[in-house]
């Protein structure tokens, strides 16, 4: 893409602290979207450990800090609107801080901003991997062999887990005041475009996305916590008037690998319901982190009031179970 093409895209995220593996996967994530092209801005929001030396480093700017949402994490809105006052980028792309794009990524935007005079929203399905090292992303055979792995070991995530949206700079700027890392406001995302009649278009089939696996130790309830018991969560869902899950996860149409844009004919039920065994898979392994992350709080309490470790009861290991995601106002 050449700087003077007329097609201006910036990439908005809001990092964590750059300590650790979180630290690793997200410095991989910024270098990977830096090598699409050096036309391509990146906006990154927040005042996290590491920020101002990671922008420094990847030419990227700096949106400073933002208002904080109901349990920590910045406001969606907050970030949005910060992102439209220092770019004058024709198209936006929130991207997870862990998810690394690849160039045929930026081609199907590219494609989709072509074919579409309109405004629309843009989503994929992600692929997950285990990342432990640092990808050299000025090295052209590394992400080839990074592509060759996830080809081999990645796995298409469920259609609910969305890690990017690509929207015109003025077509979002009625976000409620929704909580970053917690649940619900990515199928609002989806669910309102539908409602505002535009098109919604999946390029996961033509743009690759790998998402670098990782923990929720940050969250004291793990991964159930971000999803459903944190008051992040249940406020995303309030202001979202619901978990919108089925339509929230499903695009109206996708871009095919000849570049051309079609109807997706599968109603949204049925396109939920070939997906449910992903869905499933996710479901356990929220519900199984939210467990994990219980008992490693309980462990870490008791060690605080009686200096030793102590073993959890049975009737703590078999307590309350984690609810399931509702489908209810879909």
């Amino acid at each position: 893409m050449r700087a003077d093409s007329g097609f201006r895209l910036a990439i908005i995220a809001a990092p964590k602290a750059f300590r650790g593996h979180a630290g690793l996967i997200q410095r991989n994530a910024i270098a990977s979207w830096r090598s699409l092209s050096p036309a391509v801005e990146i906006l990154l929001g927040g005042d996290e450990e590491g920020i101002g030396a990671v922008a420094a480093e990847y030419g990227a700017t700096r949106l400073g800090p933002l208002d904080p949402g109901v349990d920590g994490p910045p406001r969606v809105d907050g970030l949005f609107a910060r992102a439209r006052a220092r770019s004058r980028a024709d198209l936006f792309a929130y991207v997870n801080a862990d998810i690394m794009l690849f160039p045929d990524w930026l081609l199907a935007v590219r494609r989709v901003a072509g074919l579409l005079v309109r405004p629309f929203l843009s989503i994929g399905r992600r692929i997950d991997l285990d990342v432990d090292t640092a990808i050299d992303f000025g090295d052209p055979a590394a992400p080839i062999g990074l592509l060759d792995r996830a080809s081999r070991e990645g796995r298409l995530a469920a259609r609910v887990c969305k890690d990017y949206f690509v929207f015109g700079r003025d077509d979002y700027r009625h976000v409620p005041g929704f909580t970053l890392g917690r649940a619900y406001w990515d199928n609002w995302m989806v669910y309102d475009a539908h409602r505002r009649g535009l098109p919604v278009v999946d390029l996961t089939d033509c743009g690759t996305a790998i998402h670098q696996n990782h923990d929720y130790a940050h969250l004291a309830g793990g991964r159930l916590s971000a999803y459903l018991t944190s008051p992040g969560a249940r406020a995303n869902r309030r202001l979202a008037g619901g978990s919108r899950m089925m339509s929230g996860a499903v695009a109206s149409c996708r871009l095919r690998p000849d570049g051309q844009i079609e109807q997706m004919r599968m109603p949204t039920a049925i396109a939920f319901a070939a997906d449910l065994p992903r869905f499933l898979g996710l479901t356990a392994a929220v519900a199984a982190s939210g467990v994990a992350g219980r008992l490693g709080l309980f462990a870490a309490q008791a060690t605080r009031r009686t200096g030793s470790p102590v073993r959890p009861s049975e009737d703590q290991l078999t307590g309350s179970r984690p609810k399931i995601p509702s489908r209810q106002a879909a």
